[in-house]
């Protein structure tokens, strides 16, 4: 797969998150709750990354490649608004 496809299938991910969101809040997440949402992302790696070489307790390693996939979606949707 490469990065125009990726960003495609972040895209739709993306757009079913804001009706989600939507239905949940009545509104999208701000540009400060989605740099939250990839923080928090950004976390779950570390620690699942530690787990998969057993430098810390996880009974989640399994996560580990979608919860990359997050923080690369995370990623994208904030650099989309500065540019």
């Amino acid at each position: 797969m490469d990065l125009k496809e990726v960003d495609r299938l972040s895209e739709e991910i993306r757009s079913k998150y804001h009706e989600l969101e939507k239905e949940l809040h009545g509104s999208t997440w701000s540009v400060e709750e989605d740099a939250l949402a990839f923080l928090t992302d950004a976390g779950f790696v570390g620690r699942l990354t530690m787990g998969n070489q057993g430098r810390w307790p996880s009974e989640n390693r399994q996560m580990l490649p979608s919860k990359i996939g997050d923080v690369y979606g995370s990623l994208l949707s904030l650099l989309k608004e500065w540019i």
